[in-house]
C-alpha cells in the first residue's frame, strides 16, 4: 500500500469519525434546543458555502468566534461532565467539510499538508485514541464521554491541517494576523471593563465564575506574536497601534489574578529577550528593568496578595501545608501537589498506556495529566512534540530572510515556551480557547518557508519574463519608398 494511499485512506477515517461526531450533535440539539436546530442549520449551510466562495473571510470569522462565541450546553454525559459546544465547534466542522468539497472539486484529494511535525501529530493522535478505546472497553471510561473528548482533541489539529492547506501567500498571513490582534483587542477591552466590577477578569462568554487562567494563557499567546512583530518590523503603521495594545493588555492581565499566568509571562519574556537577535533585544532589556522598578511602588495590593499567598501556610482540617526547600506552601499549592502525588500513585497501576482521556479525573496540570491518562508512551508523544514544534520554530526563525515571518516565529516560540509553563499547574493543551489559536498559528510558522520558497520561485518567474521582454529586439522601422539593400529612395511607380 502506498504512502498516498494510506493518507487518503486516514483522512477517510478521520472525516468518517468527525462526520458521525456532528451527526450526534445535531441529533442531541434536536432533541435538547428544538429551537435552535433551524438557526444552526441554516447558518452552517451559509457558512459552507461562504468557505467554498471566499476561504479567507470564512476563516476570519472562525479567528474571532475562537474568543467571542457563545458555548451551547447539549446536557450531561456522565455526573460531573456536560457536553458543551461553541460556534466555532460547528464552523470547523463545516470548514473541513467545504475544504474537502473544493480540493475534490479541484481534482486535488487530500487534507492532511506535509509538515516536519506530522509524525509526532500521528503518534500523540494515535495514543490517545488507543488508550481511551482501551479505557472504554474496560468500562473505566463511558463510551460517550470518550467519543467527545477523543473529537475535542481532533479538533484542535483539524484546525492545523485546516490552515496549512489554505496559506498559498503573504497577504493571507497578514489579514489572519489583523483578525488576531483585533480579537486581541476586543477581549482586553471587555476585561478591562470588569475591573472592579468582578474580583478577577476574564473572556466574554465563559459563564457566571469565568475562566481567568484561560484568559491569562491566552493573553500570553498572543503577547509573544505581537512582541515578536514589534521587535523585527519596521511600521510604524504596525508599530504604534501594537505597543499602545501590549501595554494596554498588562491591566486585565494583572488583574486575571491567574498565578499559573504570572508565572509564565517571565517565561516567554525572556524567549523573546534570549533568541532574539536584533538590536530592539536590548529595548526589551530596558523595559524589563524599567517593569521591576515600577513594580515595586505601583502593583495593586490584591495582585501582591494573590502572588504571596502560594506562600502563606493556612493549614486547614483536609489539607496539611507542603514545605518545599524550607518554603512552606498556602493551602491552594499543598492541595495541588498532594494530588498530584496521589495522582503518580494510580499512575503506577497502568504506566504504559494510563487510563484514557478524562480517566485521571480533575487535576490542574498538563503534564500530570497526560501521564495519567495516556500513560508514559503518550506522555513521550506529548513531550516529543513539543520539543519538535520548539526546534522547529527555531529553526524557521533562523532560517527565514523576511522580517515578518521572523517576528512571527520569534513571537511563537515565545508563546510556546509561556504555553509548557503555564501548562505546569494548568490544563493549558487542552483548553479550547487557548489551543484553537495555538494550533492556528502554529500552521501559519509551519509554513513560513513553503510560503518563502512560493515566494522566491514567482519572483523567479516575474525577473525572467522581464528579461525576455527586454531581450526581444524591437523591428526596424523602414520608410516607405525606399531600396531595403542600397537605402535608396526609388520611384513609388
Amino acid at each position: 500500500m502506498s504512502l498516498n494511499h494510506r493518507t487518503h485512506l486516514l483522512v477517510g477515517n478521520i472525516f468518517l469519525i468527525l462526520t458521525l461526531g456532528f451527526c450526534l450533535l445535531i441529533g442531541k440539539l434536536v432533541t435538547v434546543l428544538p429551537s435552535m436546530v433551524p438557526v444552526l442549520l441554516v447558518f452552517a449551510l451559509f457558512v459552507f458555502f461562504l468557505s467554498i466562495a471566499n476561504t479567507d473571510l470564512a476563516m476570519t470569522l472562525l479567528i474571532f468566534a475562537m474568543l467571542l462565541s457563545p458555548e451551547l450546553s447539549l446536557g450531561a454525559i456522565s455526573k460531573q461532565r456536560a457536553v458543551v459546544i461553541r460556534v466555532e465547534d460547528l464552523l470547523i466542522v463545516v470548514f473541513s467539510l467545504a475544504w474537502l468539497a473544493k480540493t475534490t472539486t479541484h481534482g486535488k484529494i487530500g487534507f492532511i499538508t506535509k509538515t516536519p511535525i506530522n509524525r509526532w501529530i500521528g503518534f500523540y493522535i494515535s495514543i490517545f485514541v488507543l488508550s481511551t478505546i482501551m479505557g472504554m472497553t474496560s468500562e473505566r471510561l463511558k463510551a460517550m464521554t470518550g467519543i467527545f473528548y477523543i473529537l475535542k482533541y481532533l479538533e484542535y489539529f483539524f484546525i492545523y491541517y485546516l490552515v496549512c492547506g489554505l496559506l498559498k501567500n503573504k497577504m493571507q498571513v497578514k489579514f489572519y494576523l489583523k483578525a488576531f490582534i483585533i480579537t486581541f483587542a476586543i477581549v482586553n477591552i471587555y476585561a478591562f471593563l470588569q475591573i472592579g466590577s468582578a474580583d478577577r477578569v476574564s473572556a466574554p462568554f465563559e459563564g457566571e465564575i469565568g475562566e481567568p487562567n484561560t484568559l491569562g494563557g491566552y493573553q500570553i499567546l498572543l503577547l509573544g506574536i505581537i512582541i515578536g512583530i514589534l521587535t523585527h518590523v519596521k511600521s510604524l503603521k504596525w508599530r504604534l497601534p501594537l505597543v499602545g495594545l501590549t501595554f494596554f493588555s498588562l491591566v486585565p492581565f494583572a488583574f486575571t489574578l491567574s498565578r499559573a499566568s504570572y508565572m509564565s509571562i517571565l517565561p516567554m519574556y525572556f524567549t523573546l529577550i534570549f533568541f532574539n537577535k536584533f538590536k530592539t533585544r536590548n529595548i526589551l532589556i530596558g523595559f524589563f528593568i524599567i517593569f521591576v522598578i515600577l513594580s515595586f511602588f505601583f502593583f495593586p495590593k490584591n495582585i501582591k496578595e494573590r502572588i504571596a499567598y502560594t506562600f502563606v501556610a493556612q493549614e486547614q482540617e483536609t489539607i496539611k501545608p507542603v514545605e518545599i526547600g524550607g518554603v512552606t506552601l498556602g493551602s491552594s499549592a499543598s492541595a495541588r501537589i498532594q494530588d498530584w502525588v496521589r495522582l503518580f500513585h494510580k499512575w503506577k497501576k497502568r504506566p504504559f498506556f494510563g487510563y484514557g482521556i478524562t480517566g485521571a479525573g480533575f487535576v490542574d496540570s498538563q503534564f500530570i495529566r497526560t501521564l495519567v491518562e495516556l500513560g508514559l508512551v503518550g506522555f513521550s508523544a506529548f513531550i516529543g512534540l513539543l520539543i519538535v514544534i520548539f526546534r522547529r520554530v527555531l529553526w524557521i526563525y533562523r532560517n527565514t530572510q523576511d522580517d515578518w515571518y521572523k517576528g512571527i516565529a520569534l513571537g511563537f516560540l515565545a508563546g510556546h515556551v509561556g504555553m509548557i509553563f503555564h501548562a505546569t499547574t494548568a490544563n493549558t493543551f487542552i483548553l479550547i480557547r487557548i489551543m484553537e489559536p495555538y494550533w492556528f498559528l502554529a500552521a501559519i510558522v509551519m509554513m513560513i518557508p513553503k510560503l518563502e520558497a512560493m515566494q522566491k520561485k514567482e519572483d523567479e518567474v516575474v525577473a525572467v519574463e522581464k528579461v525576455k521582454e527586454v531581450s526581444v529586439p524591437t523591428q526596424s522601422v523602414v520608410p516607405r519608398n525606399v531600396d531595403i539593400i542600397s537605402g535608396r529612395r526609388v520611384n513609388g511607380n
